[in-house]
């Protein structure tokens, strides 16, 4: 105690000569004097600066029960990272049109309802061929007669017996007889009205007694809901991170569904108006009631990496630089500091981040606490 005393004394009597002597130095308006005063008080303020921080040093060692800061922290490890984008997309079906007729004529039978399953070739719907069935009899009785007479002539002159002419008349009357034979059958086939393929019939809009005419009478809706797709548009920017085999996570709002898929195929055409590029994804097996047109919300996966680096986006920071950072932890004589580590980060999850660079495995950074902290802190750990 004396001894703070004694130094209390000598502090402040030096203090009050110094301000005795700094007083006549500035009376004297000696530039060069002030200049050599403002020296010598820089030097000893330096001086005193150094001293309190040992002496500050000092007292934190002492000091059993500091006032730190406190902090939780999270350990970084790597971890798979999947990154999805979301598009929305809508089903559709490699196996879906209307039928309509390839003959005119009166329907004279409907075999099927809507939403009757039916078979490849299964009929349809019948139309009245109009007295086809009658010709093609008169022309099958014209036809034998006129065969018999070509194959008799044929015969005759592979023995070279009769004339040239005969023969060829002959041939060309057997040749048109049986193509319009051909012709006629064709066009009566195309009265029955079969199944091109396997599927569910929808919306049958005729009715027996209608006239139907080709290209112009919409008969009905054939769809295979078991050969259904998803087709989305997506933009331009993803090209490149878009393709064939990614995985796709698709959610059908109206029916609270959702299925996993993969792309299928990625279209090469960007569409110069709304600056997109087709995919489609298949519905392997459709047993959720999912129907052809029904909306989705389609999760694309971009980008993925097996051992990503993920931190909570909460514990990073953004300085006046406008670089990112976080706390990490050191250990010194078994006391904990925090540093500021610029990092560099890269795709994101909503609540996680992946960190590209600044930090490896094993880093412990600050979780918690952050705002209170500064550079080189000395932080207590609650974790």
């Amino acid at each position: 105690m004396k001894n703070i005393f004694t130094l209390f004394l000598i502090v402040s009597l030096t203090s009050c000569e110094d301000n005795s002597t700094l007083k006549s130095i500035l009376e004297s308006n000696d530039v060069e004097q002030i200049k050599l005063k403002r020296k010598q008080i820089a030097a000893a303020q330096q001086d005193f600066s150094s001293k309190l921080q040992i002496i500050d040093n000092k007292l934190e060692e002492l000091n059993t029960n500091p006032q730190l800061p406190i902090v939780e922290t999270y350990k970084v490890n790597p971890v798979k990272f999947d990154h999805y984008i979301q598009v929305q997309g809508s089903v559709n079906s490699d196996e879906l049109i209307n039928i309509y007729p390839e003959f005119s004529g009166i329907v004279k039978n409907i075999y099927v309802k809507s939403g009757e399953v039916v078979k490849k070739g299964q009929p349809l719907i019948k139309i009245d061929d109009g007295g086809l069935k009658e010709q093609l009899f008169q022309l099958e009785i014209g036809f034998e007669l006129t065969k018999t007479t070509f194959e008799r002539q044929q015969r005759l002159w592979d023995q070279n017996i009769g004339s040239e002419i005969k023969f060829l008349e002959t041939k060309s009357m057997y040749e048109a007889q049986k193509q319009g034979i051909n012709q006629l059958k064709k066009q009566i086939k195309k009265t029955l009205i079969e199944a091109p393929f396997s599927g569910t019939i929808d919306n049958v809009v005729v009715k027996k007694g209608e006239v139907v005419y080709p290209g112009r009478s919409n008969l009905m809706m054939l769809l295979n809901l078991d050969n259904l797709y998803i087709e989305s548009n997506v933009p331009e920017k993803y090209i490149a991170s878009i393709r064939s085999g990614n995985k796709a996570i698709a959610h059908f709002p109206l029916i609270d569904k959702t299925i996993s898929t993969t792309i299928r195929q990625s279209g090469s055409y960007i569409n110069p108006i709304n600056r997109t590029f087709k995919i489609e994804m298949d519905i392997a097996k459709n047993n959720l009631n999912i129907k052809p047109n029904l909306n989705s919300k389609v999760r694309i996966n971009d980008y993925s990496n097996s051992s990503a680096l993920m931190v909570n986006q909460n514990f990073i920071s953004i300085d006046s630089d406008n670089k990112e950072y976080v706390y990490k932890i050191s250990t010194n004589n078994n006391k904990n500091y925090v540093s500021k580590t610029i990092v560099k980060t890269g795709k994101n999850d909503g609540a996680n981040v992946e960190v590209i660079s600044g930090l490896i495995s094993g880093d412990m950074i600050v979780s918690e606490g952050i705002r209170k902290l500064v550079d080189k802190a000395r932080v207590k750990i609650i974790n």
